[in-house]
C-alpha cells in the first residue's frame, strides 16, 4: 500500500512539474522556428518579463556546439559578452508586462535535428529562470518535380520546333536559290 500511495505523489508531483513548466517555456520564443540544413541565419528570440516586479537585467544564450555562431546583436542600454558557445547580455532593463529580442546570426547545422538553445533570464536578486528552445533544422527540399519535369518536356518541344523551322528555312533557301527548270 506504501508503495502504490508513492508512485501515486510521485506521479502527481510530474504532472504539476509539467503543467507549471509547460506555459512558462511557452512564453519565450524563437523566430523563425525553424531552418534549411548549412543556412546562413538570423535568429530573435523574444524574451519577456511576465511576472518579475524587479525587471530582468540579464538573459544568457547558450548556443548549441552544433550551430556555428557568427554575430552577435548589439542592443542599446545593454553590454554584451561571449564566452565560447554562449552570450550574455546585461546592464539594460525588460520591466514587467514587457518583452525584449535579442537575435544572433550563424550557420545551422549540417544534418536535420532539433537542436536546443538553453536561454537564462535573470534580475538583480539572483532571481532566474532557465527556457529551452527548439530549433527545427531541416533537411533542404528536393525541387517541385512535377514543375521539373515540366520544364524539361517544355524544352523538348522548343528544341523540335527550333529543329523544324531551320529544316523548313533549308528547303526554302534550296527551292529560292535552285536553277530554274529548262
Amino acid at each position: 500500500m506504501a508503495c502504490r500511495h508513492g508512485v501515486g505523489l510521485l506521479a502527481i508531483s510530474v504532472a504539476c512539474a509539467l503543467l507549471v513548466a509547460g506555459p512558462a517555456a511557452a512564453h519565450l520564443s524563437i523566430n523563425p522556428p525553424s531552418v534549411r540544413t548549412g543556412a546562413l541565419t538570423d535568429l530573435v528570440f523574444s524574451v519577456p518579463n511576465i511576472g518579475d516586479s524587479v525587471g530582468i537585467d540579464h538573459v544568457t544564450l547558450g548556443i548549441p556546439q552544433d550551430f556555428d555562431l557568427d554575430d552577435v546583436e548589439a542592443k542599446p542600454g545593454w553590454t554584451q559578452s561571449r564566452t565560447g558557445q554562449a552570450v550574455t547580455w546585461s546592464g539594460g532593463m525588460i520591466p514587467k508586462g514587457t518583452f525584449a529580442r535579442f537575435a544572433i546570426r550563424g550557420t545551422a547545422p549540417s544534418k536535420a535535428e532539433t537542436v536546443l538553445f538553453n536561454v537564462l533570464v535573470g534580475d538583480r536578486t539572483g532571481k532566474s529562470i532557465t527556457y529551452r528552445v527548439g530549433l527545427d533544422v531541416t533537411a533542404t527540399l528536393n525541387q517541385d518535380k512535377g514543375a521539373r519535369s515540366l520544364g524539361k518536356a517544355a524544352l523538348g518541344v522548343a528544341i523540335v520546333a527550333a529543329v523544324l523551322a531551320l529544316a523548313a528555312l533549308f528547303v526554302g533557301l534550296y527551292l529560292w536559290l535552285r536553277p530554274p527548270p529548262p
